[in-house]
């Protein structure tokens, strides 16, 4: 946790050190509120930078990762705990995971760095994520907002999750919200990483793997998720934003027909998608991909699944190259990550 939870959370870098009395009233608050989490961003088309590659060092730790995943009851997170250790680490040091000032770390002192055995590093940072993943309510490593408030919370400490919660859920207004309130409650001049989130999913090159009836729209390893879907901001984000440069293949998510492939604007109901095809699967579901930089099929022909349909661009309302998808039920737009599957 990178100098962190001390800090009143901090999984972040370039936060100040707070008094004494604050660390200790912090610590006892915020490991209650670990006890009691075992039970419990941008408009459309923004983009959080270029995808990451995992080191060496850190791809390392997948077996360390992977077994103490299963002993904390959160098999199948392996993926995102390496992305987490990329951003706070790079596997470097004998502290991977930061946790050296998180309550959970009983074995060395609560200072920054102090933790010897790297193992142990990575079994605290695990527990205590773990803990903040059953706050969130995630239900899978492809739940992005529910991940992405695990995420949020693992770094801003347990506090933010229930108070986002309250809020709507995790979104990158929220988290610059919660930040500048403790900084006025606090006194501080400094409180977390609010970009924490798109932070260490730029690591998470892959939410898939499952076995669902939809495939994802970019291949493994082409793209990063940079943003979920759900409320961001006081609005609603319809789909999941995939982060790849421009050019990347767009895949169909299943079999199906061609019902709208153009420009988006306000008389034909896609403005903002700039190019975008809409494909119809049966009378209940259909996809759509927007921001195409080309469109290779036209509408009314028929597609099969995997089939490549577009290039990934950044046309209409986008600030990056990235393909915004969308899973709409009855023709409205539900979160995909649950029936998505490898395809």
């Amino acid at each position: 946790m990178h100098k962190r939870i001390l800090r009143l959370v901090g999984i972040g870098s370039g936060i100040l050190f707070v008094p004494l009395a604050v660390i200790i009233t912090a610590l006892i608050i915020l490991t209650a509120m670990i006890g009691a989490a075992f039970g419990a961003g941008q408009s459309q088309g923004q983009y959080n930078g270029g995808g990451g590659a995992l080191s060496d060092a850190v791809l390392a730790y997948r077996p360390v990762a992977e077994k103490y995943c299963e002993e904390y009851g959160v098999s199948g997170y392996a993926d995102l705990i390496l992305a987490i250790m990329q951003q706070e680490s790079g596997g470097a040091g004998s502290d991977p995971m930061q946790c050296s000032e998180c309550p959970l770390n009983v074995k060395y002192p609560h200072s920054p760095n102090s933790i010897s055995d790297p193992d142990y590093s990575v079994r605290v940072g695990i527990m205590y994520f773990a803990s903040c993943l059953r706050a969130s309510k995630a239900q899978s490593p492809q739940d992005i907002p529910g991940i992405s408030l695990a995420l949020q919370g693992y770094n801003f400490g347990g506090g933010y999750i229930s108070w986002a919660l309250a809020h709507g859920g995790y979104s990158a207004g929220n988290a610059v919200e919660f930040s500048q309130m403790k900084i006025q409650e606090m006194g501080l001049t400094g409180y977390g990483d609010v970009n924490y989130v798109p932070h260490v999913l730029r690591y998470y090159s892959t939410i898939g793997g499952g076995s669902g009836a939809f495939a994802y729209p970019l291949a493994v390893g082409t793209y990063h998720i940079s943003r979920g879907y759900g409320m961001d901001g006081g609005e609603m984000h319809k789909g999941i934003d995939f982060a790849a440069p421009t050019g990347t293949k767009i895949y169909a998510s299943a079999s199906g027909t061609v019902e709208f492939s153009g420009m988006g604007k306000s008389g034909n109901g896609f403005r903002g998608y700039g190019n975008v095809i809409l494909i119809r699967h049966d009378n209940t579901y259909s996809t759509l991909y927007a921001h195409c930089s080309q469109l290779l099929v036209q509408a009314g022909g028929s597609v099969k699944k995997g089939q490549v349909i577009a290039l990934v661009g950044s046309t209409g309302d986008s600030t990056g190259p990235h393909c915004h998808f969308e899973l709409r039920v009855n023709n409205q737009a539900v979160n995909p990550a649950p029936l998505l599957g490898a395809g």
